[in-house]
């Protein structure tokens, strides 16, 4: 009985985050560099974990895990970490950047301190599901937050999570844009000189605006577009708005394609490019002229009377 006790469940949000691109990182500027790099990372990473009443669990490479007693704890420190690491300096050109996932629920701890259950795993997944530079949570603990911390968060999507039988609903972290920040609803709010970005493959149909959360693209079930093409990575791509402009980032291994109505064509390997007027996403090097594409239209609302202009 008195183990039992000892391992009793509580709630508690976990956090994983980790340093991104760190693989490329040791191979841009090498092992020592890279490595003093991600060590400082890991510091501020633990001092601001620290500093709102979290314990570090582990840490594994350029990853920590750490378990905070509520949530408000949790999304503060993630907030001051991203805040801290984008004030590093670049290196070789490369802004540094974390990716964040958060999770409230019951954690089951053992005795060496380490903690277990449906609460870390889903923390994984959603650190997982996090692009460079985002931090990414739930309902659950979206729910436990204060006021002033769920008006910088605002709602993604569900989504089915590897494990789980129901969608989670995901929700982001904006703590780039805190002090005027934009709480966005479910539906698309179209306004006078907004743009749209609507992305078509197959039966599936995607409107991007300006008010969306960013769209992902590749093979794995969980991305907003799930393509079949066996050269296309897992996650292949993510397309975001970014004031207006709609910047495609390639994630994949074996490059992405874009090419306009005019036959113009351009290659992206690890690089971002903006998506203007009509054309088609295609994945890794020209091989036949069937090959599976995601075709993307670029429209601005032209003013008052609500009519779209192509770019």
């Amino acid at each position: 009985m008195d183990d039992e006790s000892k391992r009793e469940t509580s709630h508690q949000s976990v956090m994983f985050a980790d340093v991104s691109c760190s693989t490329e990182l040791y191979e841009t500027v090498g092992d020592m560099v890279a490595f003093e790099t991600i060590a400082r990372c890991i510091a501020l990473m633990k001092s601001c974990s620290e500093g709102l009443g979290g314990r570090i669990v582990k840490t594994i490479g350029d990853e920590v895990m750490a378990v905070f007693p509520s949530a408000e704890h949790a999304m503060q420190a993630a907030i001051d970490m991203q805040l801290a690491i984008s004030e590093l300096p670049a290196i070789a050109g490369r802004s540094m950047s974390l990716r964040i996932g958060i999770h409230f629920g019951p954690i089951l701890p053992d005795e060496s301190g380490d903690v277990f259950g449906d609460t870390v795993n889903l923390a994984a997944r959603l650190r997982d599901l996090a692009s460079p530079g985002q931090v990414i949570t739930s309902k659950d603990a979206v729910e436990c937050l204060s006021a002033r911390l769920r008006q910088m968060v605002r709602y993604l999507y569900p989504m089915h999570v590897r494990g789980k039988k129901l969608p989670t609903e995901l929700f982001e972290a904006m703590w780039q844009q805190s002090a005027d920040l934009t709480v966005t609803g479910s539906a698309l709010e179209h306004r006078p000189g907004s743009s749209l970005l609507t992305l078509r493959y197959g039966n599936t149909c995607v409107e991007m605006s300006e008010r969306s959360a960013h769209v992902t693209i590749g093979r794995d079930a969980s991305m907003s577009i799930v393509v079949h093409d066996r050269r296309a990575s897992r996650f292949h791509a993510s397309i975001e708005c970014r004031g207006g402009r709609y910047v495609l980032r390639d994630c994949s291994s074996n490059g992405t394609r874009i090419t306009g109505d005019g036959g113009h064509e351009l290659i992206l390997r690890r690089d971002e490019v903006t998506l203007w007027g009509h054309g088609w996403i295609s994945f890794g090097p020209p091989i036949r002229d069937d090959a599976e594409r995601v075709e993307f239209s670029y429209v601005r609302l032209a003013g008052p009377s609500g009519l779209l202009a192509a770019q």
